[in-house]
């Protein structure tokens, strides 16, 4: 409504008034005089509609929202009232009334407004004309290149058509006249038809986010290289205008900014449901993922999930994670909290395989072979001498292992005899810190991530905190320096955490930063004098087994500290940093009175404060 207002008020009643022929003999150019009248509106609109500042400010007072969202919104409703007064003033330069000229301009921006809701059959020709639909990445706090291009490109080609309304010939029939006019008639439509196609090959783009979280990782994007252009197709089970079809768009956009080949399709079950049951799926909100003409359901739009399925097509042999068993420790099974459920289905669907190994069983050597990584999380019972040696040779054929304590009930002896020669060892008093969760001193939060490692690169530029729960400090032992293992720190508590004995009572001197997470190489030498070598090994220590369990999996930083420590321990650099939720908005909770007072702030009082403007508007009217 405000852009055709305005685009009438620049040019077409200036027409009609005859000011715009004393503009016009003034010595300035024609495009200086379209782009001034372009600029002025596109301010004064997004002046207008950005009000909604007050909301964000008032919100930040009771919540955390989260800037980067609410900032890209904003140069997205920049970049859409710029296309708009730009369509506007070319409206506006054809036209010889102000009526004429806003009802026009009205008519054909809510055309473009209308292609969100057309049928499919139509609109699947038509949607790639559709402005709000490629705003939905930047209400995530993502500016994609392709969508920045197609409203720059559609503004300058409407700010085209007004220079040249203004500069053209009316007069006269001769032959040159007409070319020119055809000419400018086919250069018009031909570059405004070829305007998505255009943006289109335009790639890229500005993720605002902390952490570039709305962007798919490296990991992925690397996947995706290898893939190469195989073509894929994301097929959305909803309601094409709701919530869920947005976020399926948004997230296609962004594999496709990384260079995958890949399209969106969307499907109502209530609409189409011959298409729906065709496609085995008769509710809303489900995903089908086709990659090179096979398909596969997949249960959510999260990176991990889809990035998940892709690799499942292409890795022909997807990685182990083996988790021991017959000790008491922790199982994949285990629904409870303090079961690996939750954990083993975050790896599976990173395209990871889960099995569980018993040590004492026969051909226990064999199946511990074919596994990637091994991981011993919190076992509660002494190991058979046999199971332990067993774990100790394959750590030292270049095994990759995972060892996690229980400080409640673990041998935490035996689990040192394992790691010992890893120069690593857990402190058998259990750890505390007043850095906890909910007063507890056993529940440590921390987010001291000391090294630049993949496994904590993300949580430390978040700085996402992770829990420990009943933890244990890990220490080095052994020989320092090149002849002795590499220690590598991953998480360490605050300078204020300390042990405690038996009784919970605080250890003297015992205060300081302690180490609950780290991995190890041990390089050997062939000869002395030459060079070290390592040898393949790599072993993690986390200081308790709690942090894998379902009580703190969805908790914090927990679940992707222990996806990315696998995928590093196993040596696979298959879907790292990976877990990331793709279009998912911040949410808040406020209390009624919070609600009320927001709303008064932001809806009431800016209302009423325009209203301060009638008396002079009503005055001004009445002199006429």
């Amino acid at each position: 409504m405000l852009c055709p207002i305005l685009g009438a008020r620049s040019i077409a009643e200036e027409r009609a008034s005859g000011a715009l022929q004393i503009s016009l003999a003034w010595p300035i150019s024609r495009w200086a005089m379209v782009a001034s009248k372009f600029i002025a509106n596109t301010v004064i609109t997004w002046l207008i509609v950005s009000v909604s500042w007050i909301y964000y400010v008032r919100l930040d007072a009771i919540a955390e929202p989260e800037f980067a969202r609410s900032l890209g919104g904003w140069l997205g409703l920049l970049l859409l009232s710029a296309m708009f007064n730009g369509v506007a003033l070319a409206i506006s330069s054809r036209m010889n009334t102000s009526v004429g000229a806003a009802f026009l301009s009205f008519v054909v921006l809510l055309v473009l407004r209308l292609i969100s809701f057309l049928p499919e059959n139509l609109r699947g020709k038509v949607d790639q004309f559709s402005p709000l639909d490629r705003l939905n990445p930047m209400l995530d706090g993502v500016l994609p290149a392709e969508d920045i291009a197609y409203f720059l490109v559609l503004a300058v080609a409407a700010l085209s058509i007004a220079v040249y309304s203004l500069g053209r010939r009316r007069a006269g029939s001769d032959r040159r006249v007409i070319a020119l006019r055809v000419a400018a008639a086919i250069g018009v439509t031909a570059f405004v038809v070829g305007t998505p196609a255009m943006a289109g090959s335009t790639s890229g783009e500005i993720d605002l986010t902390p952490g570039k979280r709305d962007s798919v990782s490296t990991a992925t994007k690397e996947l995706l290289a290898r893939i190469g252009n195989v073509p894929m197709t994301l097929t959305a089970f909803s309601p094409s205008a709701g919530l869920e079809a947005s976020q399926a768009r948004a997230t296609v956009q962004k594999y496709a900014a990384a260079g995958a080949n890949i399209e969106i399709k969307i499907i109502d079950p209530d609409i189409s449901p011959g298409l729906a049951r065709a496609s085995g799926v008769v509710d809303y909100n489900d995903y089908v993922l086709t990659v090179g003409g096979t398909s596969q359901e997949i249960d959510a739009l999260v990176e991990t999930t889809l990035t998940a399925a892709i690799a499942q097509f292409w890795e022909t042999d997807p990685p182990l994670a083996c988790f021991t068993q017959g000790h008491g420790e922790r199982r994949i099974n285990d629904v409870q909290p303090e079961g690996l459920t939750s954990f083993a289905a975050r790896l599976r669907f990173m395209g990871w395989k889960t099995g569980e190994v018993f040590l004492s069983a026969k051909g226990a050597a064999e199946l511990l072979g074919g596994c990637d990584v091994v991981l011993v999380l919190g076992p509660r019972s002494t190991m058979p001498p046999a199971d332990l040696r067993l774990l100790q040779n394959y750590a030292r054929a270049q095994g990759r292992l995972i060892v996690a304590a229980d400080s409640v009930r673990g041998d935490i002896a035996q689990l040192n005899q394992l790691l010992t020669p890893w120069g690593l060892e857990f402190l058998t008093e259990p750890l505390r810190d007043s850095d906890s969760l909910a007063d507890d001193p056993a529940a440590i939060i921390s987010s001291r991530y000391p090294p630049a490692s993949p496994v904590v690169d993300t949580l430390n530029s978040d700085g996402t905190p992770v829990v420990f729960s009943n933890t244990l400090a890990i220490d080095q032992v052994g020989p320092g320096g090149a002849e002795g293992p590499q220690i590598a720190p991953l998480v360490q508590s605050s300078p204020k955490s300390y042990r405690v004995d038996a009784d919970g009572t605080r250890i003297p001197q015992t205060e300081g930063v302690h180490t609950l997470a780290g991995f190890t190489d041990l390089p050997e030498r062939n000869a002395p004098g030459q060079t070290p070598t390592l040898n393949g090994s790599r072993v993690g220590v986390l200081g308790t087994a709690d942090v894998a369990s379902n009580g703190y999996q969805k908790s914090f930083g927990n679940q992707e500290l222990l996806i990315r420590l696998t995928q590093f321990i196993a040596g696979e650099d298959v879907i790292i940093s990976a877990y990331r939720e793709v279009g998912q908005k911040a949410q808040f909770q406020i209390t009624g009175r919070q609600r009320s007072s927001l709303i008064r702030q932001t809806v009431v009082v800016p209302t009423l404060a325009a209203l301060a403007f009638v008396p002079l508007v009503y005055f001004r009217l009445r002199r006429g």
